[in-house]
């Protein structure tokens, strides 16, 4: 994600639990879409899961950018 920060994605995975629990959540689903990414063909279950998996993933994402936004307006003040 490449308007994380290092340093400000460090301090929220120990600080902030959600981030933590969405990061997680999100590298989860990308690990599971690059298993079924390398399959030459998906079933219509397979198909199903990697859109959902995608929906998982964008889903995180937004909000990951909404929580370093409030963070970032934070450290602002």
């Amino acid at each position: 994600m490449d308007f994380l920060r290092p340093d400000l994605q460090e301090r929220l995975m120990k600080e902030h639990f959600e981030f933590r629990k969405l990061m997680e959540e999100h590298k989860s689903a990308d690990s599971r879409l690059g298993d079924l990414q390398k399959k030459p063909s998906l079933s219509a279950k397979e198909t199903l899961e990697e859109v959902e998996l995608k929906k998982i993933k964008l889903r995180a994402k937004e909000r990951i950018y909404h929580i370093v936004q409030e963070a970032s307006k934070r450290a602002e003040q």
